[in-house]
């Protein structure tokens, strides 16, 4: 029995009782001396029967005053709890009336005030929306922004706590990225510290490398502007471009070496013809061969240098682009240029800005010298395929030998850098360019998702959560509603860890500065090593086949310890799943030293006068829809948002920090088979 309840039963049974005993004693008191011993032989010889009376009147008074308290003290502690509900966590709820017409009647009146509550929270609501709309799409703008950039950004408070990334650091870094995590899990932390002195000392954004898992990671930082304590990282992977560099490097060097002995064996040979101009026809013809050769020789080490992709001879950064949008790109440069044909699969591997400023160039040069009024931009490819090709055409004569050459030598040198060719055609009005193809198609991109509003990767608020980080290992002391979470849920073979029953799937979802972000999921199947019954299958859908080829849990438990670090960890029933997890910690050494919190036990704190503490039933209480059931990672989405709702209720009960709840929590029924999780 609850001590509570307990309690109340002894004080019911045991008033009546003190009642009588304090009236028989003022009666023996207020008695004259002479009449006590009379009084006392007739109590004497009507002690059996004062004594059922008395048993008698206690037990009556006790089922009086028993009835009296259900009827009106426990409907009142229920009217109580379900008004907390409405103010601070589901304003839809409403009290059920019960109890004496007078408490039914104070329901109804409570009801009535929640209704007008629930009104002027949905006006308040709509205000503050309409308020926030500018920001909220700037956020969106943001987040769309972030999502299209190919290098990766992380924004991070002062103490290295990341507020803000973008896809493409997920993409670079993994799954370590994440809001609330530290920045000094991926990146070295020395190499930050140096970076924020320099940049504090005056110099400008501070750039360094940083390897990581073999590969080289360029990083760029700078602090956040407007004076808010914290800095950016811009990253990208330089490894291919270093690689490139390298690969380029030597390719100049064994190219310069070539064209020393190249052009030496073609002077000597081309000295002996000039000096000897007599020699024997035979001799001659070797002379000649000798420069044929080493000038071909020369034309293969120039094709092997202009055919390496990423780097041009020049050290330009080269990029795909299509012949539409490079075409496109020059008409935007001169009015006089208009678009042909350009053929939809041709792509080019170019410096797309200095070969549109080249070609541009050109056009210019037929408008102003030569008084053309219209060049057609057409694109192909030629036979080969290795090369495409740009035609300028116009109506009128064709362009004079020499023309293109000291008109626009830039341009020419540009086209030549790439390893192209540009010349004019001497008998029709055209002048055909020569570029580098693609090497390969480029694949197409993935179908724009245009229902889904852009990830919500951002918080900018997360900092004024988060405690100093002097205390940041106090968990005691540190506040509920600034504390980082991370809610998960197992599904099992069964309900027996001791008898051979494993895991078969985990999932969790962090909370960080009050929000569930479902964006920072964890989800993995687990190979349980031996058969799933029939009857688990049918509540969670997992069956033999579905977690073949997965991990063991003991490859997927340290995962799931990186992914919860610097958290704590909130579970239902949560002694259920630790009791699962704890044999492969000792198996691994993986360690989940994070406190532990249990919304099941929560919810005795919150509704001790309720019976039900399922999830099922505190998802009603609390208005929370029921999306998900029985899978691990459902079942963490519903658990995170019940407790987000708890956080509230526990504080209008006093209760504010992770060591009050723990005391809290412990005093609870419920606690009596999960007391161990709650250790001073």
């Amino acid at each position: 029995m609850n001590p509570g309840r307990l309690g109340a039963f002894a004080a019911v049974v045991l008033a009546p009782a003190a009642v009588v005993a304090a009236v028989g004693a003022g009666v023996y008191v207020s008695t004259p001396p002479g009449d006590r011993a009379v009084l006392a032989r007739v109590l004497r010889e009507q002690a059996a029967f004062l004594a059922v009376a008395a048993v008698l009147v206690t037990l009556v008074a006790g089922l009086l005053l028993a009835a009296a308290l259900r009827r009106y003290v426990a409907p009142a502690r229920r009217l109580a709890a379900d008004a907390r509900v409405v103010l601070d966590a589901n304003p839809d709820h409403r009290v059920t009336p019960s109890g004496p017409a007078e408490l039914r009647e104070l329901a109804t009146a409570l009801n009535e005030l929640a209704e007008r509550y629930a009104a002027a929270r949905r006006d308040v609501a709509e205000q503050v929306a309409a308020a926030a709309a500018d920001l909220e799409r700037e956020r969106h703008r943001l987040a769309s922004l972030m999502g299209v950039l190919t290098v990766a950004v992380l924004v991070c408070a002062e103490d290295g706590r990341i507020l803000l990334y973008n896809a493409a650091a997920r993409d670079l870094f993994g799954d370590d990225v994440g809001l609330g995590r530290s920045v000094f899990g991926v990146l070295d932390r020395d190499l930050v510290v140096h970076g924020l002195a320099r940049v504090d000392a005056g110099s400008t954004p501070h750039e360094a490398t940083a390897e990581r898992e073999g590969r080289l990671v360029r990083v760029r930082l700078a602090r956040v502007p407007s004076g808010t304590a914290g800095f950016v990282l811009v990253c990208e992977d330089a490894t291919r471009p270093g690689r490139a560099a390298a690969r380029h490097a030597e390719l100049l060097g064994s190219t310069a070496d070539l064209v020393r002995g190249a052009a030496g064996s073609i002077g000597a040979a081309a000295g002996a013809l000039l000096d000897y101009p007599d020699v024997p026809a035979e001799q001659r013809r070797r002379f000649v061969e000798v420069i044929a050769e080493e000038a071909g020789r020369l034309g293969e080490a120039t094709r092997r240098l202009t055919a390496e992709p990423g780097i041009d001879a020049r050290g330009w950064a080269v990029n795909d682009i299509s012949a539409r949008d490079l075409l496109t790109a020059v008409a935007a440069r001169t009015p006089q240029a208009g678009l042909g044909d350009p053929a939809e699969d041709v792509w080019f591997t170019v410096d797309s800005f200095a070969v549109a400023d080249a070609l541009a160039s050109v056009v210019r040069l037929l408008a102003d010298r030569h008084g053309v009024s219209e060049v057609v931009l057409a694109a192909g490819s030629d036979d080969a395929g290795r090369l495409g090709r740009v035609d300028l055409g116009w109506e009128g004569p064709p362009l004079g030998a020499g023309d293109l050459e000291r008109g626009v030598p830039d341009a020419a040198d540009v086209v030549r850098r790439h390893g192209g060719e540009l010349w004019a055609d001497a008998h029709h009005p055209l002048v055909r360019v020569l570029l580098p193809r693609s090497p390969a198609e480029p694949r197409p991109a993935a179908p724009a998702r245009v229902e889904e509003p852009p990830p919500a990767l951002y918080d900018f608020e997360l900092e004024r959560f988060q405690p100093d980080p002097a205390a940041w290992s106090e968990w005691e002391a540190s506040r509920l509603d600034r504390l980082t979470y991370t809610v998960f849920d197992t599904e099992t073979t069964g309900f027996a860890p001791d008898e051979g029953d494993e895991i078969v799937s985990i999932g969790a979802v962090r909370i960080v500065g009050g929000r569930l972000l479902r964006t920072e999921t964890f989800e993995r199947l687990v190979d349980p090593g031996r058969s799933i019954p029939r009857t688990a299958t049918a509540v969670h859908g997992i069956t033999r086949d579905l977690v073949r080829g997965a991990p063991p849990l003991d490859e997927v438990l340290p995962a799931f310890a990186a992914f919860a670090s610097g958290s704590v960890l909130v579970g239902h029933n949560v002694a259920f799943d630790m009791a699962f997890l704890a044999a492969a910690q000792r198996r691994t050494g993986t360690g989940l030293t994070a406190p532990l919190l249990d919304t099941l036990l929560i919810d005795g704190v919150v509704h001790p006068d309720h019976d039900a503490h399922t999830l099922e039933s505190m998802a009603e209480r609390l208005g929370v829809d029921l999306v998900g059931r029985h899978t691990a990672l459902g079942d963490a989405l519903l658990t995170g948002e019940i407790f987000l709702r708890q956080v509230p209720l526990l504080a209008a009960r006093g209760v504010h920090t992770l060591g009050e709840l723990r005391a809290a929590a412990s005093a609870t029924a419920q606690a009596r088979t999960s007391r161990r999780l709650y250790r001073s």
